[in-house]
């Protein structure tokens, strides 16, 4: 394998994004904006949008979808041994793994995977594969509470190429109220709230709390939803594997292309209620303000503190 520190990355061998990938600004298409790389932005956002939601994927393919900074990785890599009857970690990164937000980088090499195929995305609901959906195929949308997860959006982004040097308190007026980074949060939860209530598609919801708080009933609840074998002991083995200090250690981390040391700041503490040493007391009520007006009709609870 080669060293995690390497750039460019590489899927099948072939360079797909170039080392110093600057990420900001952000690109837009109406009231949205996505983080994009240059094969994105030299075709445009629109077309590239309109590929993902006309890719035909097939029947056994899952989505996984989920916010930035709400356990993307780690869940991905608990589905990867699910999926693979195995206890070895995906060293290629959820990127190589068919991260749609990029898929101008591995759409002509979709047929040399094999299946099942495991697709990651932060797109909304509204961008996924209109096939997948429509056809009733998996989707495993997994949340966290927003709280924690800006604090970890936060520490991740800042100092990322391109990003602005931008305090909590700028970050909080700039990136938090806006709240339209790839849809938004309170858009992408109200969509998948409502689809999974409503049996628009074929929805498991999973939130990062239960998988923090209770991993043995939301693992199996996974597996039995995507129809994999799995012993309680093989459960039990993907929790130890797959805690928060080996995944921090063992992970290998694809978003280093976007740190301009090339330096892993993908897992930091993994934790419920770090926001309480973010938010002040009047971001907190401010917040809950805009949460309650936001949410008012959609019925979704999270744990904030343990």
């Amino acid at each position: 394998m080669a060293d995690a520190h390497d750039v460019p990355l590489k899927i099948h061998n072939e360079s797909v994004i170039e080392s110093n990938l600057v990420i900001y600004p952000f690109t837009r298409l109406g009231e949205e904006t996505f983080i994009s790389g240059p094969l994105i932005k030299e075709h445009g956002i629109e077309k590239h949008l309109e590929n993902v939601r006309t890719l035909k994927t097939k029947d056994t393919d899952i989505l996984l979808c989920t916010t930035m900074k709400s356990g993307t990785h780690w869940c991905h890599e608990i589905l990867s041994m699910l999926l693979s009857q195995s206890l070895e970690y995906n060293t290629k990164g959820v990127l190589h793994h068919m991260l749609l937000d990029f898929a101008a980088y591995f759409m002509d090499k979709l047929d040399e995977v094999d299946d099942p195929r495991l697709f990651t995305t932060h797109l909304p609901l509204h961008h996924l594969p209109i096939h997948h959906v429509k056809n009733g195929n998996k989707i495993i949308y997994l949340n966290r509470n927003p709280k924690d997860r800006w604090a970890s959006n936060y520490t991740f982004l800042h100092g990322k190429l391109g990003i602005p040097d931008w305090t909590w308190n700028e970050f909080f007026d700039n990136m938090i109220l806006k709240d339209d980074l790839q849809g938004g949060w309170f858009n992408f939860t109200r969509e998948f709230e409502k689809a999974a209530q409503i049996k628009t598609a074929n929805i498991l919801p999973v939130k990062y709390e239960d998988l923090k708080l209770h991993p043995f009933s939301t693992i199996k609840k996974m597996a039995e939803f995507i129809n994999v074998s799995h012993t309680d002991d093989f459960i039990r083995e993907i929790i130890e594997k797959c805690s928060f200090d080996n995944i921090k250690k063992n992970k290998y981390d694809s978003t280093r292309i976007i740190d301009p040391k090339h330096e892993s700041t993908l897992f930091r503490k993994g934790i419920i209620g770090d926001w309480k040493n973010w938010f002040t007391v009047a971001q907190n009520e401010k917040f809950d303000e805009i949460y309650r007006e936001e949410m008012k009709n959609c019925n979704v609870d999270f744990i904030y503190e343990c």
